[in-house]
């Protein structure tokens, strides 16, 4: 069976069906949230800085499913109808793992590299030292992470859908790196939105755990409500470039 986990940090009109709402963050008075992160087995007092992982911690040391998953409460894996995107079905889900290892969002082609893309955004040294921290400890990832920095396509937003097993393997893989990492850096004295770092880095580093995994990889659109389907958005570009004329 397959539990599939949606991460909350504050009240929405609505949220896809069959999800097991995870609250994280200061609010524990969520409607339809049936637990939170700091319960357990947890490091939720690092959610400002590690976002979503300290829902991915919590599923890793406190459930024991066969399959589980990991969506946000605005992003899920969806299937696109011709003017609208649904929420994926669990049983959906179930079938495709049946010959998949794991489901994935689509990759995004961000128009630079991975490595240039996080120093446009973010504290690039921070990234230094995750390649610094893998060579030191799996230095067999290491051209894996070489390579993935290079790449201009990445699956972002640290959702996905696999075997607890496999899940846990990652798990085990990313909080080591992560905690070392934590170790080496000073980010306290940034903004807010840069402190969410390792939030940052494990969207990258998830794709060079993939890689060296060479998984059987299953990708679906990810998408929130209201987000139109493909007639509705090449409506949107031909009104926004009608726009831009006048």
């Amino acid at each position: 069976m397959l539990k599939l986990y949606a991460v909350t940090h504050k009240q929405e009109k609505k949220y896809a069906k069959g999800r097991t709402l995870i609250g994280v963050g200061a609010n524990k008075n969520i409607l339809g949230v049936s637990v939170y992160d700091n319960t357990g087995d947890n490091i939720a007092d690092k959610n400002k800085h590690y976002c979503e992982l300290t829902a991915l911690y919590w599923i890793w040391k406190n459930t024991n499913d066969e399959f589980v998953g990991l969506e946000h409460y605005r992003r899920f894996f969806a299937k696109e109808k011709f003017f609208y995107y649904r929420p994926m079905r669990i049983r959906e889900m179930e079938r495709v793992l049946k010959n998949y290892d794991i489901i994935l969002p689509r990759r995004e082609t961000i128009g630079e590299s991975v490595y240039s893309n996080y120093e446009e955004f973010h504290y690039k040294s921070d990234m230094d030292v995750c390649g610094e921290v893998i060579k030191e400890k799996y230095p067999d990832f290491s051209e894996d992470f070489d390579a993935v920095m290079k790449e201009s396509k990445i699956a972002m937003a640290n959702i996905f859908v696999a075997n607890k097993k496999l899940a846990d393997e990652y798990c085990e893989w990313i909080f080591n790196v992560l905690f070392e990492v934590e170790k080496r850096i000073t980010y306290l004295d940034r903004d807010a939105y840069q402190q969410r770092v390792f939030g940052f880095l494990s969207e990258r580093l998830f794709n060079v755990w993939l890689r060296h995994k060479n998984l059987k990889v299953k990708y679906e659109h990810m998408r929130g409500f209201n987000e139109g389907g493909r007639l509705f958005r090449v409506i949107k570009r031909t009104l926004s470039k009608l726009k831009k004329k006048k």
